[in-house]
């Protein structure tokens, strides 16, 4: 039989599968709830959530930085950055500079998100997008050609 690994689900998998009376080594036993404890600012049973959750149910005046930002819309960093940046291809990503850090209002994020928002509903003859907060645009206008002649 080999050796439990770290990690409790293994622990236990291997002690199921162990005769009765066997001993285990207290170093892989610590590993293994080490490995299994809860972070110590989290109250009991609560699950840590990822900042792609997170970043709906925080307090709307919570400031966050470019690694959450990117986190939470699933994104790189050089994304965030590209949208924060003076050449941004459309409208920039609401930020503040804090001593030179890109710093972001959680609020503010809401609702950029919800502005870019495109909403496709799949199923109907013909898939239906529904952006949010788009004001309808003015009809275009053809240029008339002179005629040369």
């Amino acid at each position: 039989m080999t050796e439990p690994k770290g990690n409790p689900s293994e622990l236990q998998r291997w002690l199921s599968q162990a005769p009765p009376g066997t001993l285990v080594p207290t170093e892989v036993v610590a590993h293994a709830l080490a490995a299994a404890a809860p972070d110590p600012g989290q109250p009991p049973g609560v699950l840590t959530q990822t900042w792609r959750e997170r970043i709906w149910t925080c307090d709307p005046q919570t400031r966050i930085g470019v690694l959450e930002l990117a986190e939470a819309v699933g994104r790189t960093k050089s994304w965030v950055y590209r949208g924060t940046g003076e050449r941004a291809k459309g409208p920039r990503i609401p930020h503040r500079l804090l001593q030179g850090e890109l710093v972001f209002v959680v609020a503010d994020i809401r609702a950029w998100l919800l502005e870019r928002e495109v909403v496709v509903v799949p199923g109907h003859p013909t898939d239906l997008v529904v952006k949010r907060n788009s004001a309808p645009r003015p009809p275009r206008q053809r240029r008339r050609r002179g005629f040369s002649g």
